[in-house]
């Protein structure tokens, strides 16, 4: 009972600011939390979509033959996939769901097909060498491009290289840099033309005084991935743009009242 209290509290006091979006919740790997979905799938791709989210967010990386594909973990059963092929990253594995892995042409080509506000939060994940990460910034750009999508995408990696090659590259794209604490000045940020921030909630949570120094500097304010209501309303109610959540129909559902 106090917990519904507080969540009541807070939600009322979060309704009385002005400046917020009014839709800031991103589907971390798609929709997959819910009957016949699956963790970075077309399937939750789809949903994420028809569920008017603000964001359907998926992770892409290269195979051992520099194949792209929209996958989050970076081994399958304890071989790296740097050292898989395709072929082989695909005899290994059936998602959940029963769909296979899809390849990033597959997955932005299906994205380019849906209609709906939802953006596609693409997150180039770190890869173990240089060349592989410059083979990874040049693909992610070349899908962009080839599927019409620049309007529609948004780019998140922890490589703040990739961050600072693909902002040069896309100016009218919104680029985040994603951490899981404050490492790199706002202001640093600002100078190499990234948009913004996605650190792990807790770093925002301990310290909600980030997001009003990175609005200072023109940045946009985003935090994965916290699933606990009361956490969310905490950051939302001091100005926090976006939120990567594993529930986002619970949160969507949250904080629809809020403007």
């Amino acid at each position: 009972m106090k917990k519904l209290a507080l969540l009541f509290v807070v939600l009322l006091a979060v309704s009385c600011s002005n400046d917020i979006p009014q839709n800031r919740v991103i589907a971390h790997r798609g929709f997959w939390q819910t009957e016949g979905s699956a963790q970075n799938t077309l399937t939750s791709l789809r949903l994420a979509v028809e569920n008017g989210f603000y964001g359907s967010e998926c992770d892409v990386q290269l195979t051992a033959d520099s194949c792209f594909i929209v996958f989050h973990d970076t081994n399958l059963h304890g071989v790296d996939i740097e050292n898989m092929t395709f072929e082989q990253v695909l005899a290994d594995t059936t998602l959940a769901n029963g769909e296979r892995i899809s390849t990033v042409d597959e997955f932005f080509s299906t994205f380019a097909g849906l209609d709906g506000a939802t953006k596609l939060i693409v997150e180039l994940k770190q890869q173990p060498s240089e060349d592989m990460m410059s083979l990874s910034i040049a693909r992610t750009a070349e899908a962009v491009r080839k599927y019409g999508i620049e309007s529609r995408v948004e780019l998140i990696s922890f490589s703040y290289r990739a961050c600072k090659e693909l902002a040069a590259m896309f100016p009218d794209v919104p680029v985040l840099f994603l951490d899981r604490a404050h490492n790199i000045p706002f202001s640093q940020m600002k100078a190499d033309g990234i948009d913004g921030f996605s650190y792990k909630y807790n770093c925002v949570l301990e310290n909600p005084t980030l997001i009003d120094d990175a609005h200072e500097a023109g940045l946009i304010t985003e935090v994965w991935a916290p699933d606990d209501p009361e956490e969310v309303l905490t950051m939302v109610d001091a100005g926090l743009d976006f939120v990567i959540t594993n529930r986002p129909d619970v949160m969507a559902d949250i904080l629809a009242g809020i403007r």
